[in-house]
């Protein structure tokens, strides 16, 4: 009995296929390689540029191999949409990435006190080369925040700055976040600043933060600022974190304070009278 001629594998689907393997494989490798140091963050960024190169190669054959496979009936369509799925992978990161450029001003400094934001004073040393340089705000940077951002703001609690202290110290260390100078154990003046290595939390993007505890007599006032290292656009991510961090330390000051709160028996605990 007769056959017909056997269908052809298309070498383009399959180019496709290991492309979009390779993009991926490429931007995890990167990506764990940038998160302990491996890679410096200027050649990972040229590496982000790469994977996304390739990634959308990979679809433009995939388009190919599924067009061939129309037309020709060459051997393509798992192999193409392998590769169309591996690429999106690949691509979705750049997707939510381009979504947060449009949806948020250009802004990479984030403080919630615009008139007298928390001063950088020992992270300016520790940047150079392609960083960004810390500036003070202008009345542009500060109009965009206050319309995009108008719930970033500080935190005021009923309790001692040592207390405080204690809770943002605990937030502080849960984050991973490095401190520039020994935190200090009690405030010998009405203002103290901790200054921080905060990098993000999947890749590490490196970013300094400042935060400011201000001694009101009955209450203290915490404010916070976060500038991040490279970059004119941080995707919103500060202004996140900053809210973030606030919120958390909401949760660690309410933590600590029913720890030494003395609750009193309750009535049915009480011997009763006879």
């Amino acid at each position: 009995m007769a056959t017909g001629p056997e269908r052809r594998v298309s070498p383009m689907a399959q180019r496709a296929r290991r492309i979009a393997g390779f993009s991926l494989v490429l931007l995890i490798v990167a990506g764990v390689g940038h998160r302990y140091g491996m890679v410096e963050t200027v050649a990972y960024f040229w590496i982000l540029a790469l994977v996304a190169g390739l990634a959308l190669l990979a679809l433009g054959l995939a388009a190919g191999g599924f067009w061939r496979l129309w037309l020709y009936g060459e051997k393509a369509g798992k192999a193409s949409l392998a590769a169309t799925v591996l690429a999106a992978i690949v691509l979705a990161p750049y997707a939510a990435s381009a979504y947060f450029v449009l949806r948020y001003p250009v802004l990479n400094d984030i403080s919630t006190d615009l008139v007298e934001p928390p001063q950088f004073v020992l992270a300016p040393a520790r940047r150079s080369g392609a960083m960004n340089t810390i500036v003070p705000f202008t009345r542009e940077a500060a109009a965009l925040q206050t319309e995009h951002y108008p719930d970033v703001s500080g935190r005021r609690y009923d309790a001692s700055m040592s207390r405080v202290m204690n809770a943002a110290a605990a937030v502080i260390a849960a984050r991973g976040w490095t401190p520039y100078a020994r935190l200090p154990l009690e405030a010998e003046t009405g203002e103290v600043s901790i200054e921080l290595e905060a990098p993000t939390f999947l890749v590490r993007f490196p970013a300094d933060a400042v935060v400011r505890l201000t001694d009101e007599g009955a209450s203290t006032f915490v404010d916070m600022r976060m500038n991040t290292r490279y970059a004119k656009h941080d995707l919103g991510d500060n202004a996140r974190r900053i809210r973030a961090f606030m919120s958390d330390l909401d949760a660690e000051f309410a933590r600590q304070s029913l720890e030494i709160i003395d609750i009193p028996a309750s009535d049915e605990e009480e011997d009763p009278v006879d």
